[in-house]
């Protein structure tokens, strides 16, 4: 029976995985493994994250090390926001944006040294065969007994563990709402198209681009759960995004994601049986992933 059962193979699902660093398995419901999450930006911009950035900064830090430590690609890199409600950067005028975005049209921005983007695609790819990772394995029933999970039944058959975490995102409500824990689904789109020799985060009027191997873009969240693709949304990032760097429309790729976000907008690391911590809740998941895991797994070691 293994220690530690993981459901969910998300960004928090493979970092709590990484994290642990013992005996693990990790359900997921669909065939591919991190779905949701390679539909995110895959970046990390303290200057958003509000109460939460030094966790943020600390994300940045494990992140780093992980790119070191597999190969991935990944840069640690300026912010640049335009938008007419400052939030304390440094203003810039045209002249000094060209000296390190040459091919921005921007008059003036707001400017931010630190922030993190990490080639999510390569680090999934790497993460994904670090582990034992059952797909097609859909939790359809938790058996408690005395307020302790006791097995899982699954898609595939019943699964023990010592100790279970559950990191469901947008799967959440489905399997823990008798408990009164309720996430709201905002829905997004990452857009994927040619390079244009973008430098840094690029923040307009809160859509955002920014540059790996190719050019991403996102930034539209609205509480949706439909998967298709809301084109109108899709015009309007690339349209503000446009405004300020010449993107290529010819041939794009667009992926739907979902965030899970809290009624109080708060992250959620909760122990819901004597064996169980949920983690979920909070719209900037990929940035806290590294924190929200390490104290998930606190919590299983020593029990609070």
């Amino acid at each position: 029976m293994p220690k530690l059962i993981i459901v969910g193979s998300g960004i928090a699902g493979l970092i709590t995985a990484l994290k642990y660093s013992g005996d693990v398995i990790i359900l997921e419901k669909n065939k591919i493994v991190a779905n949701n999450s390679k539909a995110s930006l895959w970046s990390i911009i303290p200057p958003l994250c509000s109460n939460h950035r030094e966790d943020c900064e600390k994300g940045m830090r494990f992140y780093e090390e992980i790119c070191e430590k597999y190969g991935i690609y990944c840069k640690k890199t300026h912010i640049l926001r335009v938008s007419s409600k400052k939030i304390g950067g440094k203003i810039v005028d045209r002249k000094e944006i060209r000296g390190f975005e040459p091919q921005l049209n921007i008059e003036e921005a707001e400017f931010f040294e630190n922030g993190l983007f990490v080639e999510g695609d390569e680090l999934f790819s790497i993460l994904e065969t670090e582990f034992n990772i059952k797909s097609n394995s859909e939790v359809t029933d938790i058996l408690v007994k005395d307020n302790e999970i006791k097995s899982l039944l699954t898609s595939k058959g019943e699964v023990k563990g010592e100790f279970y975490i559950f990191a469901t995102g947008y799967l959440t409500p489905k399997l823990f709402s008798k408990l009164g824990i309720e996430v709201n689904l905002f829905k997004g789109h990452l857009i994927i198209t040619k390079k244009t020799s973008l430098n840094g985060i690029l923040i307009v009027n809160d859509r955002i681009a920014v540059e790996g191997k190719n050019l991403y873009l996102n930034g539209d969240s609205k509480q949706n759960s439909s998967m298709t693709i809301d084109y109108d949304e899709i015009s309007k990032t690339i349209n503000e995004i446009g405004r300020v760097l010449k993107i290529d429309t010819t041939n794009l790729e667009i992926r739907v994601g979902f965030r899970s976000v809290s009624k109080d907008r708060e992250p959620i690391v909760k122990k819901i049986y004597s064996n169980a911590i949920l983690i979920t809740g909070y719209r900037f998941g990929f940035a806290l992933a590294p924190v929200l895991a390490e104290k998930a797994i606190q919590m299983i070691k020593y029990g609070h």
